[in-house]
């Protein structure tokens, strides 16, 4: 829910300060906020994948100094574990908020 309203604060106050064409500004910045929540959805998805493991692994283990951190088996396996509870919330509104603008772009003209 934050991120709704924080990513709809953006076009929602580019309309309110417009003088003029209010529609296309808000529609316009719902595109912008769509594209840039998309390419961090993108990004988002390589760490639920599991692409950036080895990297953390590596700094966590660098900075720790203990024992605990030599297995990477379980390390991936804990965080496989943590990664099957989350959703990619960012991917899915860039997606949302295209088709929303899409929508009341082509709607309204």
């Amino acid at each position: 829910m934050t991120h709704v309203i924080i990513t709809l604060g953006y076009p929602a106050a580019r309309a309110f300060i417009a003088e003029q064409n209010k529609l296309q500004l808000f529609t316009d910045a719902m595109t912008i906020t769509g594209m840039v929540l998309i390419i961090g959805g993108l990004i988002y998805s390589f760490v639920l994948h599991g692409d950036f493991d080895i990297g953390g692994f590596v700094m966590k283990r660098g900075f720790r100094r203990v024992d605990d951190m030599a297995n990477f088996g379980k390390y991936k396996a804990k965080q496989e574990a943590a990664r099957m509870k989350t959703f990619n919330y960012p991917l899915f509104l860039g997606i949302l908020y295209l088709i929303v603008s899409a929508v009341i772009a082509y709607g309204f003209l």
